[in-house]
């Protein structure tokens, strides 16, 4: 029984919930209808003399100081319209602005229904920025920030959050004028937008709250379990051979089906999307590498015929549950179909693997076969059987993460 696989199963058994600090993304949409009392309409992308209007109605963005609500250029240079005086209307916005939150709840890892609400329409001309801040909680229940970057032509205006000791840094422009960018991180981020350098950035502000009651949710934090994973993985990359616990990879069955044409990171789902983003920050510590496989376990054997034979047609399969399998003569065990995080083919081939692999050892025991068939040798009934795994809650192909050393 190998070491490195019962401990990577004990570490990774906790980490359940998948999702971040922040989401991002873009999204195509019908140019919405965007109207400014006191302006009217708004054309998208932004014209120059209409973001000379926009300012001239709008007000120097406050920010919040303990309980004060102050403005002050030197740490907030921006300019808002209250989301009263904003109208947004067109074909498909409202259906666009749902597909957006649902996005950003699944990165944020957010269960259940979240509701958006206009804050406020912001306006960063030339020279404008907002030093590194917390959002305030606006309203009952808010527990997010979502972003949206209209179409607007400007140089840089890059939006920072910062997060227990990380950081990342969001480009949000969008080339496209049929498509809008979008960011969404919880409010208790430190976060900043870099000054604009050139032409005009408009943004949406929505506050993301819950709607059904209960505690405010928070991102996962797999902070711990990931030090442990890389601490196990240093481990494993050094041992030395077999009585060390070296294997040339370690395999972790994934919870659901995923096709050849379906197997990614990105449409990783659940559980496994978390364990494969903990799993990835610990491998790129640990130097070791990380891929998507699809797992195939075929055997084959001997077999006694039990169904009904009037029913029975020589030479096929249907009736997979009309045989008693006898002996397996035969097995074999191998990856395929190999995925990099960043959606590439390595060009690893099908590659077999040891059941010493397998993490915990004992997976792949329950496992149902996907398709069995039995084909009649004789006429006294016996014949032979193939059967493929797994099956199980995994569907016709098993896609487990696999690490290999360097």
């Amino acid at each position: 029984m190998s070491y490195f696989a019962t401990e990577l199963a004990q570490l990774l058994k906790g980490v359940r919930r998948p999702g971040d600090f922040y989401a991002i993304g873009t999204c195509e949409v019908f140019a919405p209808g965007l109207e400014v009392e006191g302006i009217g309409p708004i054309a998208l992308p932004l014209l120059p003399t209409q973001a000379e209007q926009l300012i001239a109605v709008a007000k120097h963005a406050p920010f919040g100081r303990g309980e004060q609500t102050l403005v002050d250029t030197d740490v907030r240079r921006t300019w808002q319209i209250d989301a009263g005086r904003v109208r947004i209307h067109g074909q498909g916005w409202a259906r666009s602005l749902a597909g957006i939150v649902e996005r950003v709840a699944g990165g944020l890892g957010v269960i259940g229904p979240v509701a958006a609400e206009l804050y406020k329409l912001l306006v960063y001309d030339e020279g404008s920025f907002f030093v590194s801040h917390r959002d305030t909680e606006k309203m009952d229940g808010m527990f997010a920030t979502l972003v949206v970057v209209l179409p607007s032509h400007y140089t840089g205006g890059e939006l920072l959050v910062r997060h227990q000791g990380r950081e990342v840094r969001f480009d949000l422009r969008c080339p496209d004028p049929s498509q809008v960018a979008f960011a969404a991180f919880y409010a208790d981020c430190v976060h900043e937008v870099l000054p604009v350098t050139s032409g005009c950035r408009l943004t949406l502000i929505y506050t993301l709250s819950r709607q059904e009651p209960g505690d405010r949710p928070a991102p996962p934090n797999y902070a711990t379990e990931g030090d442990q994973l890389t601490a196990l993985l240093r481990h494993w990359a050094q041992a030395e051979d077999r009585t060390q616990g070296r294997t040339d990879k370690l395999i972790f069955p994934l919870e659901h089906a995923y096709s050849q044409v379906s197997l990614s990171f990105d449409a990783l789902k659940g559980a496994d999307a978390a364990r494969a983003a903990t799993l990835l920050a610990a491998t790129r510590a640990a130097d070791c590498d990380l891929y998507l496989a699809l797992l195939l376990v075929d055997e084959s054997g001997s077999a006694e015929y039990t169904g009904d034979y009037r029913s029975y047609r020589r030479g096929r399969s249907d009736e997979a549950d009309g045989f008693e399998v006898l002996e397996v003569i035969g097995r074999s065990e191998t990856l395929s179909d190999w995925r990099r995080p960043d959606g590439g083919t390595p060009g690893l081939g099908v590659l077999p693997f040891d059941p010493e692999e397998i993490s915990p050892p004992e997976a792949l025991e329950d496992w149902a076969p996907d398709d069995q068939s039995f084909r009649e040798a004789t006429g006294n009934g016996r014949g032979l059987v193939r059967t493929q795994l797994p099956q199980g809650g995994l569907g016709a192909l098993a896609a487990p993460l696999a690490a290999r050393r360097h």
